[in-house]
């Protein structure tokens, strides 16, 4: 199975991005679990949520890759948790950490964030905070062991750059 995270700050094109790419490859996605749990909520998120966001994200990437299929994405992953931890509480549960190095991804599409920002409820902060985040961001995965590809451009650019990225890294595999 190979493993697919579409990640990046809020608002930068990553639940329309892993729908284009699902389809095209006919593959199963996990979605974000947080956008969920969000709207579920009638109140702000608090650091005591984050290890039900942790389990509900988990859940959502185990549903996702259940039927073991040779190809699976994720709308965000454990990584996104860590950083959003980090920038809104400043630390993040230990078991976050555990949870994410125990869970085997294999490439992330690290979508840019030059498309505008987009308001969408509780669910994003502002554009200030999503250049802070993609800072963040930027940081984490120059030294992840994962291959990463940044996506840029406008939508149609960077869904073709996903396609390419992901075909190439497949013929790598052979899966």
């Amino acid at each position: 199975m190979y493993r697919v995270v579409i990640t990046g700050a809020e608002s930068t094109g990553k639940t329309t991005l892993v729908e284009q790419l699902a389809a095209h490859f006919e593959a199963p996605f996990s979605q974000e679990f947080v956008r969920d749990f969000v709207q579920s909520i009638d109140r702000p998120i608090r650091e005591q949520d984050l290890n039900a966001i942790m389990s509900g994200q988990i859940k959502y990437e185990n549903e996702a890759y259940g039927n073991s299929p040779r190809l699976v994405f994720h709308d965000t992953n454990l990584l996104s948790n860590v950083i959003y931890a980090d920038y809104y509480f400043k630390q993040h549960p230990k078991e976050l950490d555990l949870a994410l190095s125990a869970n085997q991804y294999d490439l992330y599409l690290f979508c840019q964030n030059e498309i505008p920002w987009e308001p969408d409820g509780a669910q994003r902060d502002s554009p200030q905070a999503r250049n802070e985040l993609h800072q963040a961001f930027e940081e984490m995965l120059e030294v992840c062991t994962v291959p990463v590809v940044k996506i840029k451009g406008n939508p149609e650019d960077r869904f073709h750059q996903a396609i390419n990225a992901i075909r190439e890294c497949l013929s790598k595999r052979k899966i």
